[in-house]
């Protein structure tokens, strides 16, 4: 279990009244996902409000470790005991030694085959994937105004973020690639490289003076990085669901499996990591009641998300079209699953004439995966043309936006 510091039981003040959370419409929606009750009782509220202000003390104290060192000297010790392992190392200081005895030690939960089929899953889904992680998944995600703020604190939104939707996507191909999570491979480095980006970004924004923890909790705190992986999860299958895609129950509980254990790498308290899927809709409902509205840096954070096609498109004409077209579509599917309001709060664009193509989309997409789901080798296939969509094209990507798949943060703040 990943060692837990002091707690500060101080509530922070982004923690909404629950009852302006617990009306008729949460109380309908809660029960057509599930027979489960949800909404979490005023104990289960206070067992877990003091995880808003919890960091992850093992990888702080590498960071910490840092500061002692000469520049560059501290993460050349982690890249040499990431890819050679901490024997490579000589008399390695204490904090790495603990850290890497948490990540090296293997959870007696981890399933390597239920990981392998959430891979497959991940994969036959194709572009749609992308789609759902990106305007369902990152887009909830900037709902969350105080969760949003260490983003917004750390990059300028609209030139950086093509490159950071690069850099999400080759830790989210990493880690969803097959035996990718095994110790030797890139999706077990990628989780445990951004792990300690977070740390570093953690003690950046302590130490700026600017961070109100009064107000937003401890900055990448427990709770936020556990909504993190929900996000990946629950809420990546949700919109794909919406658009037409079936998935078996043994498909979605390998899939909240799979982030689990990146979760558990990424120095999440296994006590609140969902160990399945009725586990990750309750610890939705714990995330909902404790997450301040989105505010006006929730809005620029979805403009600048939006606007990549057309960053990306630069002058030319025709792709200048095109990513009219991606924009309206990708638009339309965020205001489709996440709500008109949650469209309102990002500053999306609406279009009666996207909806209506997005509402098409779903038909005839579900079609296809009853027929897949009866022909011998369709899934197969589907598997292998997703795979070849998401590992080869992204290379194209990482070179085009110049993107740090290292994982560094950024060396100050910036606002």
């Amino acid at each position: 279990m990943t060692a837990v510091a002091h707690i500060d039981t101080t509530i922070p003040t982004r923690v909404p009244d629950p009852e302006t959370r617990n009306n008729w419409r949460v109380r309908l929606l809660a029960r057509l996902l599930t027979k489960d009750k949800l909404t979490p009782s005023p104990e289960q509220l206070a067992d877990y409000l003091p995880f808003l202000n919890q960091g992850d003390p093992l990888a702080d104290a590498v960071v910490a470790m840092y500061h002692d060192m000469k520049p560059g000297e501290g993460r050349r010790l982690v890249d040499q005991a990431l890819e050679h392992g901490l024997a490579s190392l000589d008399n390695p200081p204490e904090p790495l030694r603990a850290f890497f005895a948490q990540v090296e030690t293997v959870p007696i939960w981890l399933d390597r085959d239920k990981c392998n089929l959430a891979c497959d899953v991940t994969r036959r889904t194709g572009w749609f994937a992308e789609l759902s992680l990106r305007n369902v998944s990152l887009m909830g995600g900037y709902l969350a105004a105080a969760a949003a703020k260490p983003l917004v604190f750390t990059g300028q939104l609209d030139r950086m973020a093509p490159r950071r939707l690069v850099e999400t996507g080759k830790f989210w191909v990493d880690v969803t690639t097959r035996d990718g999570m095994l110790r030797q491979n890139e999706g077990f480095k990628s989780a445990v490289r951004v792990r300690l980006m977070h740390a570093q970004v953690r003690l950046m924004l302590n130490k700026s003076g600017r961070w109100d923890a009064a107000a937003w909790g401890h900055p990448i705190n427990q709770s936020d990085s556990m909504a993190t992986i929900l996000e990946f999860s629950s809420v990546f299958l949700f919109g794909l669901r919406a658009v037409g895609f079936r998935f078996t129950t043994e498909e979605r509980e390998a899939v909240i499996h799979l982030w689990r254990y990146v979760g558990y790498l990424m120095g999440v308290d296994e006590r609140i990591l969902p160990a399945s899927e009725a586990d990750s809709l309750r610890a939705l409902w714990l995330q909902y009641f404790t997450v301040a509205e989105s505010d006006e840096d929730s809005r620029a954070l979805g403009q600048a998300l939006s606007n990549v096609p057309m960053q990306q498109a630069g002058d030319h004409p025709v792709k200048k079209v095109m990513a009219r077209i991606e924009t309206g579509y990708r638009s339309a599917f965020t205001r489709l699953v996440l709500g008109n309001g949650s469209g309102d709060a990002l500053g999306l664009p609406k279009s009666p004439l996207w909806t209506a193509a997005v509402l098409a989309t779903g038909p005839a997409i579900f079609s296809l995966e009853t027929l897949r789901r009866r022909v011998p080798g369709a899934t197969l296939a589907a598997v292998a043309a997703g795979r070849l969509l998401h590992e080869k094209m992204l290379p194209v990507a990482i070179k085009l936006e110049k993107a740090d798949t290292s994982f560094t943060p950024v060396r100050q703040l910036s606002r």
